[in-house]
């Protein structure tokens, strides 16, 4: 009869202890921020006895998804189930941190000096109404009392009572200015409680972001043993984003080097302030497609003209049907099977970038657009001038530059300096390591480009057609009025043609550099060298030919 209840006794003994339910605060620790996503770990610690236990996380942003919801624990530390709660939260202890209640309780002291300010300037503005109303009263004494003096009393009494009533008056009226100028201090003591107040709200609203319900964690865990847990909670959360910012610092001379100084923007809206958190920045895109596109064949057909026609009209005829019977038995509709799902797999065949920036930083939530430097990176330039003569009048600088980094750089917004002076924006392209890039570096207004058609308007020496030619003589002048030697690259462009029937001559002097360029056909290309001071000209001739009988287009 014993044996039973010792039995039961001992598994009582043996099964772990269920605790109190724990409440704790998620403090965001790590941020990995991705183009337009995060993760985001949060650490919640608690003291905590061993055995079973449940513990409640409030304050976590209201848009969080369960599928993204990732917990780990120490050794040791066991975790059961897990519950995200979005609405019908329960009760949960206050979880204000220490500086917004201590600006709180600022605010709350400031508003009870207001309030005492403004109750001392009222005491003394009723001081001030009675001092005037006893004046008034002294005023209207003094008339009535005069009155009956000049009838029945003397001179010296006269004298007295108009010096009994200018001694009262004037130390009423010392009184009142008195109380005016002490009325007067105590407003412009208000003015500082007022400024002071709006600073202490100000302060407070830096620390808090917008009050919203939120969502709360559940999760249960055993631990072996009493002590201290930290418990990392990790999500997926959208409306976050950084972007690559440069400044490109290019140094002319013999040896012209290229200084890149990288910087990042941060911005969040994730609807939570992260302060002093580990910020992480990856190239890495997961929100974005993961895995190849699948190919299908189309499948063609010919069908006769008849055949096409009466499908046609039987599709018309099984459309209307389709439609009435859809509007009568729509209630009765079965519901839809979703669906398999597809399972991508990730490709790990690309490598992202990571930057960890060092020590830790504040981004609050919708308000902050935080600038962080990286790095500055070094690189040696090749530096010309490019000229465009049939498009501008002067040439631009032109720096290339090879990415010797070993790592890719990103696409973003450039702020351009040539030899220390700021040459505007520009937009730096994604750059693969070891690829080239070219980059202009604002206006040449000492090199003066000038391209002419001689004897156009004629028709004698410039352009003439014919009914099967067409000739055009141009005359180009690269003039270098800076104080140093330049090498030009001059671009132009004639017409070419992609038909047997129309023939292209083209001759120039000097000879053509580059012929088509990069596969754009109709495009050459001198190479140049302009010394200080110095022009040189070019003299392009090009012919067009074709067929009598045929109109040039």
């Amino acid at each position: 009869m014993f044996r039973p209840l010792l039995t039961t006794s001992l598994i009582a003994l043996c099964a772990p202890a269920f605790a109190d339910t724990f409440t704790g605060d998620a403090s965001v620790d790590t941020v990995t921020i991705y183009p337009g996503l995060a993760t985001v770990t949060r650490q919640v610690t608690l003291d905590l006895p061993a055995g079973q236990h449940e513990i409640i996380v409030p304050g976590l942003p209201e848009q969080l998804a369960t599928e993204s919801l990732r917990l780990s624990a120490p050794q040791g530390v066991q975790l059961g189930a897990v519950s995200l709660a979005h609405d019908r939260l329960p009760v949960t202890p206050d979880q204000t941190s220490p500086e917004i209640l201590a600006a709180k309780d600022e605010v709350a002291r400031l508003e009870d000096v207001l309030r005492q300010r403004d109750a001392e300037i009222a005491e003394v503005r009723l001081q001030v109404m009675a001092a005037e109303e006893q004046i008034a009263f002294l005023q209207s004494l003094s008339q009535a009392s005069a009155g009956e003096t000049l009838t029945t009393s003397s001179i010296t009494d006269i004298q007295a009572l108009a010096q009994m009533v200018g001694a009262e008056t004037l130390a009423v009226r010392k009184a009142a200015f008195a109380a005016e100028q002490e009325a007067q201090a105590s407003e412009r003591a208000r003015e500082d409680d007022v400024e002071a107040l709006d600073a202490a709200q100000r302060a407070l609203d830096a620390l808090m972001a917008p009050e919203q319900d939120g969502s709360v964690l559940t999760f249960s865990v055993v631990t072996a043993e009493a002590g201290e847990v930290t418990i990392d909670v990790s999500t997926q959360e959208g409306f976050a984003n950084w972007s690559p910012v440069y400044d490109m610092r290019l140094t002319t001379g013999d040896a012209p080097t290229l200084d890149l100084d990288r910087s990042v923007v941060v911005a969040q809206h994730t609807g939570q302030d992260w302060t002093d958190v580990k910020l992480v920045l990856s190239t890495a895109r997961p929100g974005e497609q993961i895995a190849p596109s699948g190919v299908w064949a189309p499948l063609r057909r010919i069908v006769s003209e008849d055949d096409l026609q009466r499908e046609k009209m039987m599709r018309t005829m099984e459309d209307g049907i389709s439609m009435e019977a859809s509007d009568i038995m729509g209630s009765l509709a079965s519901p839809l099977t979703p669906a398999p799902s597809v399972q991508a797999t990730a490709d790990f065949s690309g490598a992202a970038v990571t930057y960890t920036y060092p020590g830790r930083v504040n981004i609050r939530n919708g308000v902050d657009d935080l600038r962080l430097p990286l790095d500055t990176l070094s690189l040696d330039a090749d530096v010309w001038a490019e000229a465009v003569p049939s498009r501008d009048n002067i040439a631009y600088r032109v720096a290339e530059f090879t990415n010797d980094t070993q790592e890719l750089l990103l696409p973003g917004k450039t702020l351009m300096f040539a030899d220390g002076t700021m040459i505007g924006f520009s937009n730096l392209p994604m750059i693969a390591a070891g690829s080239e890039t070219q980059m202009g570096f604002g206006p040449l207004d000492g090199i003066v480009l000038n391209r002419m058609t001689p004897n156009k308007s004629e028709g004698e020496r410039g352009v003439f057609s014919s009914s099967n030619q067409l000739e055009e003589e141009a005359v180009i002048t690269v003039e270098n009025l800076t104080g140093q030697d330049w090498d030009v690259l001059l671009r132009d462009a004639v017409p070419y043609s992609e038909q047997d029937d129309l023939e292209v001559e083209v001759t120039a002097s000097p000879a053509v550099t580059r012929t088509n360029p990069d596969g754009r056909r109709g495009i050459l290309e001198w190479d140049l060298s302009v010394p200080a001071g110095e022009k040189q000209e070019i003299t392009l001739d090009y012919t067009l030919t074709w067929p009598s009988g045929y109109v040039l287009q």
